[in-house]
């Protein structure tokens, strides 16, 4: 956990960019178990936290086809458009959470934490789906 807060502060002080697609993956990732780890014990201002940063920098990195395709190999800049289609996919769910978070629809706290571990489940099949078919290859 410790080690986990270290990377988070330490990555967190300079922008996505300034690192390679790696080192950004196992940040997002710290960021995405940190929203996890919150649903977990319903700490909701940690997830607040937590998936407003994971917003930022998925959008920052995957959001901008030109900047992922400049960080994958040569035999893989094709598939930038993968990531940019998860981008958009982890901005919608991102964005529900926030809401229910925020209770934007004046929803009972039940359907609220629905939507919103639902919204996650959808974020991680986003995260997976890009990985299959840029990372392995497969589709």
């Amino acid at each position: 956990m410790i080690k986990k807060l270290l990377l988070i502060g330490l990555l967190g002080m300079t922008s996505l960019s300034a690192y390679d697609l790696k080192t950004n993956m196992l940040l997002l990732n710290a960021e995405l178990s940190e929203v996890q780890q919150g649903f977990i014990s319903s700490n909701m201002e940690g997830v607040n936290s937590a998936i407003r940063r994971f917003k930022k920098d998925a959008d920052e990195l995957l959001g901008n086809k030109e900047k992922i395709k400049a960080m994958l190999p040569a035999n893989k800049q094709a598939k930038a458009n993968e990531a940019t289609v998860a981008a958009q996919i982890i901005a919608t769910n991102t964005q529900i959470i926030i809401d229910a978070i925020e209770n934007k629809y004046n929803h009972s706290g039940k359907k609220r934490r629905e939507d919103a571990q639902r919204a996650y489940t959808y974020i991680e099949h986003a995260c997976f789906r890009c990985h299959n078919i840029v990372r392995d290859g497969v589709e």
